[in-house]
């Protein structure tokens, strides 16, 4: 599920054109990197930045990445970087735990 929705992402980075590091349709995913600084790992979306927290929540099953999935996670995470709150909204078994779960 990760891989095909990575092959997705970066498909769409090139018809785009998107050749810049700045570009919004890459720093609108959700990366990993090693910050030597700290010496850690730090998770990036969009100009948010956090801790990597080291959880292991279990190998459970993965979410079918869609369009929406991508819009929470950019969602939950710039209210969380700007000390806010985010509550998924709609109808029942749609994924909305899941979803927040997984991120």
């Amino acid at each position: 599920t990760i891989d095909a929705h990575s092959r997705d992402m970066v498909q769409g980075v090139i018809e785009a054109g998107a050749d810049k590091v700045d570009c919004f349709q890459w720093v609108c995913q959700l990366r990993s990197y090693w910050d030597k600084a700290i010496n850690d790992c730090r998770i990036n979306i969009c100009d948010a930045s956090f801790p990597y927290g080291y959880e292991y929540l279990g190998n459970g099953p993965r979410l079918v990445i869609t369009p929406l999935t991508d819009r929470i996670y950019i969602t939950a995470t710039q209210a969380c970087w700007l000390c806010l709150g985010t509550a998924p909204a709609g109808p029942a078994g749609t994924g909305k735990t899941e979803t927040t779960k997984d991120l």
